[in-house]
């Protein structure tokens, strides 16, 4: 019995000292292991609550950038709006412009020709009208001009003033041309030189 109770003695330090070591080992590794799960823990929770807010931020911008798109789309469609309004603006401008006679330029004699004081010069309009103001002056801004009516082109009336009216070698002239009632502004001006 003897050997029995030291078998039994010796099981139950042995079942007693596994427990205890078990016991001690599960408490050694949680004490080694606690801090780094718990870290690892946050981190992903950081993680995760990071990629959740990510995904919504996401979100709330692909409906902005629907939302701007759809402004963008509005915006081009009233630009298109203001273009043809510009455009049938400038049509019915023209059309007016070139009912009335205005916008006419002065084509030739150009800048700089050297015209006779005695012989009629030859203006061409961009128009094509023959109908219009000659204007006459000793001024580039023309000032002091003097005035005469152009009838189918023939300027000879009008310029058989220059010889009374020119101080020097140089002339300054313009147009007005006439429509019905109404005149257009000045022409370009244009710097003859006589001789």
């Amino acid at each position: 019995m003897q050997k029995r109770t030291r078998i039994a003695t010796f099981g139950v330090i042995l079942l007693s000292s596994s427990i205890l070591f078990t016991a001690s080992t599960k408490t050694a590794n949680a004490w080694f292991f606690d801090p780094f799960e718990n870290m690892v823990e946050t981190a992903l929770n950081s993680i995760e609550n990071i990629i959740l807010g990510l995904s919504s931020d996401i979100g709330t911008m692909a409906d902005r950038i629907l939302v701007m798109s759809d402004n963008i789309g509005l915006m081009a469609d009233r630009i298109g709006e203001m273009a043809d309004r510009i455009v049938y603006t400038e049509e019915l401008m023209l059309s007016a412009i070139t009912d009335s006679g205005v916008s006419s330029l002065i084509t030739s004699p150009t800048e700089g020709s050297i015209v006779s004081r005695t012989t009629p010069v030859i203006i061409t309009l961009s128009s094509q009208k023959t109908d219009y103001l000659l204007y006459i002056s000793n001024n580039a801004d023309m000032s002091g001009a003097t005035n005469a009516l152009v009838q189918n082109s023939d300027t000879s009336i009008a310029w058989s003033r220059v010889t009374d009216f020119a101080t020097g070698n140089k002339l300054y002239i313009a147009v007005k041309t006439v429509g019905g009632t109404t005149s257009s502004d000045f022409s370009n001006t244009v710097m003859l030189n006589l001789q």
